[in-house]
């Protein structure tokens, strides 16, 4: 039986729009942050401030290292910030509903940035939506690490076989399945809220 909901943020809660975010480095000549975006890559640069290692004014400061442009910090925030679409009203009003039956958590490789930017502008309370969140820049830990998993599970008391995980990454997915955690296949953008959550 199904007792706890984990949600992943990008691509699943948050719309995602990298073509967007790509033009707009493309347009001032960041090639090179552009492909990171592109590729969805996870290393280097972008690992760094998803892992909480660097700030955002760092990011700013290698981002300009090594395109080799004096680029502004704002320009590079904006632009940043175009890979996030929003957070549909009917995704929010969905988990409302589930939670009344079940625990809600949210588990995400994700930004102080972007999180910040998220939170005042989509939740502004995350407490009204998700008991507890655990953010890879908080934690110094990303998916699919099973250290992020088990973390989560210690702290919020879960257990792994009473709970279902809903992301749009298979090797996240792995990484919960090998813990004994249930999981929830969504595509990148897609309205899950259609799906049966009668678990």
């Amino acid at each position: 039986m199904i007792k706890n909901i984990v949600f992943d943020f990008g691509g699943v809660l948050v719309g995602l729009d990298k073509g967007a975010s790509v033009r707009a480095f493309k347009d001032f000549g960041a090639d090179v942050i552009a492909k990171y975006i592109d590729d969805y890559r996870s290393e280097d640069l972008f690992n760094d401030l998803e892992l909480g290692k660097i700030t955002m004014e760092d990011f700013c400061d290698e981002a300009r290292r090594q395109c080799d442009k004096q680029l502004a910090d704002e320009d590079i925030k904006n632009a940043w910030l175009l890979l996030l679409t929003g957070v549909a009203q009917k995704k929010l009003d969905k988990i409302l509903s589930l939670k009344k039956k079940y625990r809600i958590l949210l588990l995400s490789n994700t930004n102080a940035f972007h999180w910040e930017y998220s939170v005042n502008n989509y939740f502004k309370d995350t407490k009204t939506y998700f008991e507890k969140c655990y953010l890879s820049f908080e934690l110094g830990l990303a998916k699919p690490d099973r250290r992020m998993f088990e973390f989560m599970i210690e702290d919020s008391e879960i257990v792994p076989e009473e709970t279902i995980f809903i992301d749009d990454s298979e090797k996240n997915r792995n990484a919960a399945i090998a813990l004994g955690i249930h999981t929830m296949s969504v595509e990148t953008n897609e309205d899950w809220t259609i799906r049966n959550f009668d678990f």
